[in-house]
């Protein structure tokens, strides 16, 4: 286990015996949710290499594609506390596939060597742009800590805003021109902001509805074949709409 998956496990660890210990002085929930999740449009960059002890070939790609509606689903295991203020503990799964079509552009970079790495006795550079076939796909693991504010409004409809950060494990796999890419990851800090309103189904559950913008950026991706010796850097920016149910405990 690496010291960035520790470091997942210590904080949602923490997190929850700390939740544990607060629900003697407060309400504690659980909550289950699904629904829509809108990806931004991609721009994903990287370099790959080749060396040897006669030269050195380097290329540059970028390649632009959009994502078709994706999917979100979690849940989590909350505190609410007398004042209007929840805090909450959240694992969720987001994955969205691309679309059939995306713009790759590449530059190919080639220098000849001699005598020492330094020396390069020939370089040659050229470049394609053209359209590229795209089946890809691309999902976030997340642990967040959040924290949401209930507005009473007097009124059995509840209106809440509020946020989170955490950590998001970015995956992508698939292929671009039908050369099949290896299922790479990557752990970055992830944000959210979001909106809603929840109401009342029974005296211990309620149904809720939000808007959730979910931004997890700049994930390193090995890609083979294609990114050889280099990787790929793309984000992971979605718009979420989303229904669940929250279960007092």
């Amino acid at each position: 286990m690496n010291t960035r998956k520790i470091l997942l496990l210590t904080t949602a660890l923490a997190s929850l015996s700390l939740m544990a210990n607060s629900a003697n002085a407060a309400e504690g929930y659980a909550s289950i949710f699904g629904g829509a999740s809108l990806l931004q449009d991609q721009n994903m960059s990287g370099t790959s290499h080749t060396h040897s002890t006669t030269y050195i070939f380097q290329s540059t790609q970028s390649l632009d594609t959009s994502f078709k509606t994706g999917f979100v689903v979690g849940g989590n295991f909350g505190v609410k506390w007398d004042s209007g203020l929840r805090t909450e503990l959240e694992l969720a799964v987001r994955q969205n596939s691309s679309k059939r079509h995306g713009h790759l552009r590449t530059t190919y970079s080639y220098g000849a060597i001699t005598g020492t790495v330094n020396q390069n006795t020939l370089h040659l550079t050229s470049s394609t742009d053209r359209a590229a076939d795209t089946d890809l796909r691309l999902r976030a693991y997340s642990l967040m800590a959040n924290a949401w504010y209930d507005f009473d409004i007097g009124s059995s409809f509840t209106p809440y805003i509020g946020g989170g950060i955490g950590l998001a494990e970015v995956q992508i796999d698939g292929s671009i021109d039908s050369a099949r890419i290896a299922e790479k990851n990557d752990m970055v800090f992830a944000w959210q902001v979001g909106a809603g309103v929840a109401f009342p189904l029974t005296d211990s559950i309620k149904a809720f509805a939000d808007y959730r913008y979910f931004a997890a950026d700049a994930a390193r991706l090995r890609l083979e074949p294609g990114y050889h010796g280099g990787n790929v850097s793309a984000d992971f920016n979605s718009h979420l709409l989303m229904v669940g149910l929250r279960f007092g405990l």
